[in-house]
C-alpha cells in the first residue's frame, strides 16, 4: 500500500540549464533504481488527444525526450530546446523502506517537468512589462502547481544570476518567488540547485554566502525546508578552437543525485 501520492516540480529560469540537469539526474536515477530492491523510478507515458477524432492514447514522450537529450549530450552536443510547458514530462518515483528486510508500504511522488517561458515567470511575480492575456494565464498556471507542490527542485544559472546582465532581474524574480512560497505554501521543500559550475573551473566562490549576502531579502522569505546544492551535470566542459563550449567526452556528474537524495530522503 502507498501512504503518501506527492507532486514535485522541477522549476528554472529560462537557459538555467534544466534540460540538462533533468535529463542526466533521470537517466542516473533510473540506474541507481534498477540497482536496488528499495527504488523504482520511470516515466510516465503522456495522454495525447487526436484533434481529428477526439481520441485520446499515451504516448512515450518523456522517455524519448530523455533518451534524445542523453545522445546529444554524448556527442558532445547539447540538447534541443523543450517543446513549451503544456506538455510537460513527468516521472513516478517509489521508495520502499524495509523494516527487518520487509517493505510494509511504499512512498510515491510523480516528479513534473514544464519548461515555463521566462515571460510567465515576470507574469506570475510581478516583474517587467505588463504581460499579455495568455502570459497571464500562463502565469496563474505556475503559481498554481507551486502552491499545490510537496516540493520542488529549483535550478539556478549561478554565472548568469549572480554576474550576468539579467543579474537585477533574476534577483528581483527570485525574491518575489520565494515571497509567494512563503505565503502560499510554507511547508514545502525547496531543494536550490546552484548550477553549471562547471563554467567557474574549479574556482567557484561560497555561493551560499554570496546569496545570503547579494539576496538577503530573498534569503529571509526561503521556507524552513531547504537547502542548497552545488551540482555539476557535466563534470567539466571543453572550449573548441573556435571559443565554443561543448560538454566533454566523457560526461562525469558529480553530486547530481543529491538534491533528490535529499527531497525524498532515501
Amino acid at each position: 500500500m502507498s501512504d503518501t501520492n506527492d507532486n514535485y516540480l522541477f522549476l528554472g529560469l529560462p537557459k538555467s540549464g534544466k534540460t540538462t540537469y533533468l535529463a542526466l539526474m533521470a537517466q542516473h536515477l533510473q540506474d541507481a533504481a534498477n540497482r536496488s530492491s528499495k527504488l523504482i523510478f520511470r516515466s510516465l507515458a503522456t495522454p495525447v488527444l487526436n484533434q481529428q477524432t477526439g481520441k485520446g492514447h499515451d504516448e512515450e514522450i518523456t522517455t524519448q525526450f530523455i533518451d534524445d537529450c542523453i545522445s546529444r549530450l554524448k556527442q558532445q552536443a547539447w540538447p534541443v530546446k523543450t517543446q513549451g510547458y503544456e506538455q510537460g514530462y513527468s516521472f513516478e518515483l517509489k521508495i520502499y523502506p524495509r523494516f527487518f528486510g520487509i517493505s510494509l508500504y511504499y512512498r510515491s511522488a510523480v516528479i513534473d517537468y514544464h519548461d515555463y517561458p521566462g515571460e510567465a515567470f515576470e507574469a506570475a511575480f510581478g516583474v517587467g512589462d505588463e504581460p499579455s492575456p495568455r502570459m497571464q494565464q500562463i502565469g496563474l498556471d505556475l503559481e498554481r502547481r507551486i502552491s499545490t507542490a510537496r516540493g520542488i527542485f529549483l535550478i539556478i544559472d549561478t554565472d548568469n544570476v549572480f554576474n550576468g546582465v539579467d543579474a537585477l532581474k533574476h534577483r528581483e524574480i527570485l525574491t518575489k518567488l520565494f515571497r509567494y512560497i512563503h505565503s502560499s505554501n510554507p511547508q514545502i521543500k525547496l531543494a536550490v540547485i546552484f548550477n553549471k559550475l562547471e563554467l567557474f573551473d574549479g574556482k567557484e566562490p561560497d555561493f551560499v554566502r554570496k546569496f545570503r549576502s547579494e539576496f538577503s531579502n530573498a534569503y529571509a522569505y526561503l521556507p524552513p525546508s531547504h537547502k542548497f546544492f552545488n551540482v555539476y551535470p557535466l563534470g567539466k566542459v571543453v572550449t573548441t578552437e573556435d571559443g565554443n563550449i561543448i560538454p566533454p567526452r566523457p560526461l562525469q556528474p558529480r553530486n547530481i543525485l543529491d538534491p533528490v537524495r535529499w527531497m525524498f530522503d532515501f
